[in-house]
């Protein structure tokens, strides 16, 4: 229930959550379950553009990218080197909705939420 809540509250503020420019929506990510009041300096940088996604991460080491429907479902994963380059990751087999992007490795937890029409 609880990530259904979160799910809808994203889903209304959804133009509040992202900014479009020129067909490119950039994702607002923000660091799940901080362990300390600390600015986070490195946090990965995500957009997508016509069911391209593009992200970068100047952290270090590998991390785990996955997304999931708005029924918690995942639906793609992959890795993503945190590397300071930019990956791009095809999903135009995952449909159309509302979608949780989830960045995971040795620094934290991440999270996006963006639409796909």
């Amino acid at each position: 229930m609880r990530h259904f809540a979160l799910t809808f509250i994203f889903a209304l503020l959804g133009a509040y959550t992202a900014s479009a420019t020129d067909d490119i929506t950039r994702i607002l990510i923000y660091q799940i379950n901080p362990t300390t009041r600390s600015i986070v300096e490195d946090i990965p940088e995500a957009s997508i553009s016509n069911d391209v996604l593009t992200v970068s991460f100047n952290g270090s080491g590998m991390y785990s990218l996955y997304i999931e429907d708005n029924f918690g479902v995942t639906v793609y994963t992959s890795a993503l080197p945190a590397n300071g380059m930019e990956y791009d990751y095809d999903l135009s087999d995952i449909g159309e909705g509302l979608f949780r992007l989830v960045i995971s490795g040795t620094s934290g937890e991440y999270e996006g939420y963006f639409t796909i029409q």
